[in-house]
């Protein structure tokens, strides 16, 4: 048996090894004198966090709460037990143990950082932010700060980011960290210019991240700056060969660039001579020229990533996703089959099975299979979009009560709201600030296709009283919508309730040629479009361009195309379940601008 103070130098050693990133060395100096000191809470914490170090974190929370129970009173042993608990996913167990901790330990300003990061990870944004805001009371520091603007972007409250990480560099103005956090949230709200002005000033002293890179790449491409862009981005890429968010920045910037297929050549070169085993990378590679619409290079690029990695799912799903899309229904469902049998609990590969199976023609296996899932998941509006198109192959007379065009569809002439003369007066204000958004937030390397933009925010978070007024004016005939909803269309009648919601808010905007893809809104119950501004062709070549389009999924089956095409009006409301197939058909003229958003129950 080892004396006392033999084993507190053994315990000190295992302590320094630790600290020079040595877990496993630690371990082996410190289990021989284990059993002697198995009622030392000091010793057992210390092989939790050599636990932890390793990433053993089932065995982590065993010695961590064997030293809580030595030691009722040490804030410290419960806050690493609650870290632990919050890797591993168990949020509520986490936050009962930091409570304890900050209770026992109320200076400990660490705990209230980890009561705010378990908060965020279980997406109890809310409470996130009391006790951010709670924690800048107790002790007003950059990490506090910095920590509650974390909060307040996850919120997409942009403007109050911005103004709690101006806060943050005041406290610390040299933390490179803070600086290029306060460069990121100036971008949130549209001051590109000022953000850019940071990033190069930090990247000229020292292009230390790939994350600097890329924010870096991003502001060149807005400002214009094109060549430079891409540039960096090569320079980022001998750096950082393995970073994939580079690789993949750096194909779109050269595929819009009218690269074509070429726009993945650098990449190509890292896989084939460098780094021949990073499906990360092949993967990337493979996306982007799928982005691009290059199926077969896509495919080619994807076989070969296989032949390193046969079982891969991830690589497998992409292949299966890339052959439907080249008609070749038959072989693309043959491997997400193979996808979904090897994972049988995983939801997004037997997802994946419901389009390629209605359109290989296994339309009453999809509906079964639509049907399971939706045991679990009723309300997911991609599953209901799936259940009517298998209804609708099948000739079922259940698909027009679900998708009844004529009684679900509904169109609204708004007035104009209170402080605005005339519609024409107010229609022309909001789009002034639909335009202002999508040049400050609609970034044109995260739009899916040329002449087509989003905006990239919530725009219910916008800070500006045009928003307000705008859902006041269509309020009523969301209420009106609600309130005529048909008994028998059960998947939207079903979540009607007293009370409800909008849940995002964001705009449209369409040049000549441009097009909104079919699509659904997953997570929505009711959705609505809003014509703002719309400059048409006088004499278009397609007389139904840029009208909106019912009914034809993103890759339909044969024979399922739009059962309604609506023509778009200016300050025109359209109201519709969101479980609809819809999309714009290609626009002939200047412009199409529209405010959309989703209405869910509350």
């Amino acid at each position: 048996m080892s004396s006392p103070g033999a084993a507190a130098a053994i315990a000190n050693a295992s302590r320094d090894l630790l600290g020079q990133g040595d877990a496993e060395g630690a371990e082996r100096v410190l289990t021989p004198i284990l059993k002697e000191l198995r009622t030392d809470a000091p010793t057992l914490h210390l092989m939790g966090l050599i636990k932890k170090a390793q990433n053993q974190l089932g065995e982590a929370e065993r010695y961590f709460r064997s030293a809580v129970a030595h030691s009722l009173s040490n804030g410290g042993y419960y806050n690493d037990l609650g870290v632990v608990l919050q890797a591993r996913g168990e949020y509520g167990d986490a936050m009962r143990v930091y409570r304890a901790a900050l209770a026992l330990s109320p200076e400990a300003h660490a705990v209230r950082a980890n009561i705010v990061r378990c908060l965020i990870a279980s997406n109890d944004l809310q409470q996130a932010e009391r006790e951010a805001r709670a924690y800048v009371a107790a002790e007003p520091s950059a990490d506090s700060w910095s920590l509650l603007g974390q909060v307040e972007r996850a919120l997409e409250r942009h403007d109050d980011a911005l103004v709690s990480a101006e806060e943050a560099i005041k406290l610390a103005p040299r933390s490179r960290n803070l600086r290029y956090n306060h460069a990121a949230a100036l971008e949130q709200v549209g001051r590109n210019a000022e953000a850019l002005d940071t990033y190069e000033r930090l990247a000229k002293r020292d292009l230390d991240t790939p994350d600097l890179a890329l924010h870096l790449m991003r502001g060149l491409y807005n400002a214009g700056r094109k060549p430079e862009a891409e540039q960096v981005g090569e320079q980022a890429i001998q750096m950082w060969p393995g970073a994939t968010a580079l690789h993949s920045t750096l194909a779109r910037m050269r595929w819009l660039r009218g690269e074509g297929e070429k726009c993945t050549a650098l990449s190509e070169d890292e896989v084939l001579w460098r780094r021949p085993s990073d499906l990360a990378l092949r993967l990337a590679c493979a996306d982007a020229l799928h982005r691009g619409g290059h199926l077969e290079k896509a495919l080619a690029v994807l076989e070969e990533a296989l032949r390193f990695a046969p079982d891969s799912p991830a690589l497998l799903s992409a292949k299966g996703v890339v052959l439907d899309e080249m008609d070749r229904h038959a072989e693309g469902l043959d491997i997400l089959q193979r996808v979904a049998s090897a994972s049988p609990t995983s939801r997004s590969a037997r997802r994946n099975l419901l389009s390629v199976m209605m359109r290989a023609g296994k339309v009453e296996e999809a509906l079964s299979l639509v049907r399971d899932l939706r045991a679990d998941q009723p309300d997911e509006q991609y599953l209901i979009a799936c259940e009517c198109m298998a209804l609708r192959l099948l000739g079922e007379a259940a698909y027009k009560k679900v998708c009844d065009y004529d009684r679900l569809v509904k169109t609204y002439d708004v007035a104009a709201p209170q402080g605005f003369f005339t519609p024409e007066s107010f229609n022309a204000s909001l789009a002034d600030l639909l335009r202002a958004q999508h040049r400050q937030n609609a970034h044109p390397l995260d739009q899916p296709r040329p002449n087509y933009s989003r905006t990239g925010r919530n725009l219910l978070t916008l800070a500006d009283p045009l928003i307000k007024t705008f859902l006041a004016g269509v309020d009523p005939h969301v209420r009106d919508y609600i309130a005529r909803l048909p008994e028998e269309a059960e998947p939207i009648m079903r979540r009607r309730t007293r009370h409800h919601r909008y849940s995002n808010l964001w705009s449209t905007r369409l040049t000549r040629d441009g097009y909104d893809n079919n699509h659904v809104h997953d997570r929505g119950w009711i959705s609505a479009a809003y014509v703002a501004a719309l400059l048409p062709e006088e004499r278009p070549r397609d007389p139904q361009a840029a009208w909106l389009a019912f009914g034809e999924a993103n890759r339909p089956p044969s024979g399922c195309g739009p059962e309604r095409l609506l023509e778009p009006k200016v300050g025109q409301l359209v109201v519709f379940p969101s479980y609809f197939w819809h999309g714009v058909r290609a626009v002939e003229g200047a412009e199409r601008l529209s405010a959309e958003f989703i209405v869910t129950p509350s």
